[in-house]
Parts: C-alpha cells; sequence; structure tokens
C-alpha cells in the first residue's frame, strides 16, 4: 500500500513516519506546506491523488481545507451528527469542528474539537486530522492504523519493545523468518525499538511460535509487549515491586531523573537524582576518588561504578543508576571517542557497568544515554 502523508507548518514529519513504520505503514511520499499555501495543497492533493493508495493530511492550514477538500471530491460541507454529539459531550458550544464533507465517516478527536474524517473510494482512501500533535497521534494510534493495515491485509498484530541496534534486532528477526512465515517492521528511536509482527491468515498457534521465537532471539533486549515506552515501564515495574531507585548522573544531565519523575505517584520510589558534571563534583557529592577520575578518566568503567556506590552514601535505595560519557560535539582532551559512555546499574549486592559506543550528534548520543540508563534499570529491576 502506497501511503503519503501531508501537513503543514512545523508538523513533525519524522516522529509521523516512525509511528506509521511501527504500525507496519511504511509513508512512501510527504509534503509540508506553509500553513497559507492553499494552491500548493491543492497540486500536492492532486498528485498524491493519482499515485498513492492512501492520503493522510494534519490539518494546520490557515484557509478552510475541509471546505476545499470537499469541493475537490465534489462533495457538500455539513455538520456530522457523531462529530456534533463528541463536542457536545466534552463541552463545546462551537460546532464548526464538527463539519466535513457529506459522505465522510467520522474519526473522532477525544482531545481536541477538530473532528477528523475518512473519505474512502475503492481505489483511495482520505484522511484528514487535526495537526496538534497529541491529538493526530492519538487518533492514528487508535483509528488510521489500525484501518490502514487491515486494507493492506495484515489482519493481526503484535507489538513489543526491545532495547539496541535496529540492524542487529532485524538480523535476529531474519532468523525467525527462516521457520514461520511473518512480516515485520522496526522502528528506532535512539535504540528503543519499537517491533511489530503482523500476520495474514495465521492461526494463533502459529502466532504464539512466532511470539516465542522471536521473544527467544532478542533475549534480554525484549523488555514490555505493547508500545508502552521504557519510562513506563520502569515506573510500572517500580510500582509492582515496591523497590526505589536513585540516579546519578553526568553527560545525561538529569534527564533520566526527569523521565522517571514525570509520573504522579513517583515519590514512594524515587530517592533522589544527583547531577555530577564535573570532576569536583563526582569527587565531593559522590565519593568518587580522585585517582579513579585521574587514571582511567571521568568517562570510564570505575567512575560509573564509584558513581553509582557513591548514591549508598546519601540514600538507601533498592536500584542505582549511573551515566558518564562524551556527547560531543568536541572531545575532553583525552584519547575518548565522542559517543563514548558508560552507564552503571545495580544493588547493593552488585553493580555492572555497561560499555556504549553511540552515533550521531550530540542530542541523539544524550537520549540514547537516557534510553541505556532506564533500560538497565528495569533489566536490574527483573533480575532482582
Amino acid at each position: 500500500m502506497k501511503t503519503a502523508l501531508l501537513a503543514f507548518g512545523d508538523f513533525d514529519i519524522n516522529k509521523a513516519r516512525g509511528l506509521f513504520l511501527s504500525g507496519g505503514i511504511n509513508i512512501s511520499s510527504v509534503q509540508l506546506l506553509a500553513p497559507t499555501d492553499d494552491m500548493g495543497f491543492k497540486r500536492g492533493y492532486e498528485t498524491f491523488r493519482d499515485m498513492a493508495d492512501a492520503l493522510i493530511i494534519a490539518d494546520g492550514a490557515e484557509f478552510d481545507l475541509k471546505e476545499t477538500v470537499a469541493g475537490f471530491t465534489g462533495s457538500t460541507l455539513l455538520e456530522n451528527e457523531n462529530a456534533r454529539a463528541a463536542l457536545e459531550r466534552r463541552g463545546c458550544t462551537d460546532f464548526s469542528g464538527a463539519l466535513m464533507p457529506a459522505e465522510a465517516t467520522l474519526i473522532p478527536n477525544e482531545y481536541g474539537d477538530y473532528q477528523g474524517f475518512t473519505l474512502d473510494e475503492r481505489d483511495f482512501t482520505l484522511m484528514v486530522l487535526s495537526n496538534s500533535e497529541r491529538e493526530f497521534f492519538h487518533a492514528c494510534e487508535k483509528f488510521v492504523l489500525p484501518y490502514l493495515t487491515a486494507k493492506a491485509g495484515a489482519d493481526k498484530r503484535f507489538t513489543f519493545k526491545c532495547f539496541g541496534d535496529r540492524r542487529e534486532a532485524e538480523t535476529l528477526l531474519d532468523k525467525v523468518k527462516e521457520n514461520h512465515a511473518f512480516n515485520y517492521t522496526v522502528y528506532e528511536n535512539n535504540c528503543d525499538l519499537t517491533v511489530s509482527l503482523f500476520f495474514e491468515n495465521a492461526t494463533d498457534a502459529e502466532m504464539r511460535a512466532v511470539k516465542r521465537d522471536a521473544a527467544f532471539a532478542l533475549k534480554d533486549a525484549y523488555y514490555a509487549e505493547g508500545s508502552v515506552s521504557l519510562s513506563d515501564t520502569l515506573f510500572t515495574l517500580l510500582k509492582l515491586s515496591g523497590k526505589t531507585i536513585s540516579v546519578a548522573e553526568s553527560f545525561t544531565g538529569g534527564r533520566v531523573a526527569a523521565e522517571i519523575v514525570k509520573h504522579s505517584g513517583v515519590s514512594a520510589y524515587f530517592c533522589e537524582g544527583i547531577v555530577a558534571y564535573s570532576n569536583q563534583s563526582k569527587e565531593s557529592r559522590l565519593s568518587v576518588p580522585e585517582r579513579v577520575i585521574s587514571e582511567d578518566g571521568a568517562v570510564s568503567a570505575k567512575t560509573a561504578y564509584r558513581m553509582a556506590a557513591g548514591l549508598y552514601k546519601t540514600a538507601k535505595p533498592d536500584i542505582v543508576i549511573a551515566t558518564t560519557g562524551l556527547a560531543g560535539p568536541n572531545g575532553d582532551g583525552t584519547n575518548t571517542p565522542v559517543g563514548r559512555c558508560f552507564i552503571a546499574a545495580g544493588t547493593k549486592d552488585g553493580i555492572h557497568t555497561y560499555r556504549f559506543d553511540f552515533t550521531g550528534d550530540r542530542e541523539e548520543i544524550t537520549l540514547k544515554g537516557v534510553n541505556a540508563a532506564l533500560y538497565f534499570a528495569v533489566k536490574t529491576i527483573k533480575n532482582s
């Protein structure tokens, strides 16, 4: 199925492509327009209408896009009864968001006033949604993706999460495919992988066998079913286990702690987060010996270990996590390459360190470090 995406303004095209890919739909063509570009919209619509099987529009236009689409399709713009009812449930008094072409089917928007719709012809599907990120992605996850995957023939899907390198995961899944009939997609978000398995006419027993073999092939990298985030998974495990956690960070600059504390109720499980960015801070706040830093370097396994162990000096957490690394873009005056980082994770019974050589710019390396720290926190709880 050839799928196209047309959006306006500062809409996050890459994030949208990733969401669709994780659901088994490859967006082969995209166009981003200025909000006032009605002529560009007309040309883009005509182009995609001729070459795509489905067109998704994120409506951030400053002109009346719904009315324009109604004109393209020879339809009349009317108030949709179901859309009006949805707005009434939200307590709205302005029902202009319920207008859509007469032949359209509602795509409910549970978080805003702009109600989306789909127009489905035999060889072409048009979907118009709000360009608000929260509203667009929720509608896509709940309505658009299930509809398009069913139309594409992938009637059954199983999604799970794992951590690591996308190419390595794909190599392992290809080996599983040698013994089973299924397709898959892997969407990578800074080493956090969303894997979707797709089945056509498969029995429940066949699907269970694929799930089992895929989980066995990926081993410890597999951390959760569904499309949950590392942060959500960690918080769920903290609640279920009743364990507490402390974090010491250098190059991630407090972003691991931020991922943990964004959950309501986390105060029962989060002891503290220390950002020890300088060497002096590592020594004074976390009791990292000066000789460890001078001999092995601030970015080293020993320093990461000592940072994690130092968290027991001020609190009594069950789980400790520490990060130290070089995100770049410049070096630190040593032979440490940009992208090198160490994550330490463990309990009072033992702390393990893990080395990575991440690629990307400063932001990408930092986010990969954050995800690595969250992943090893999850792994530590599961193994403790």
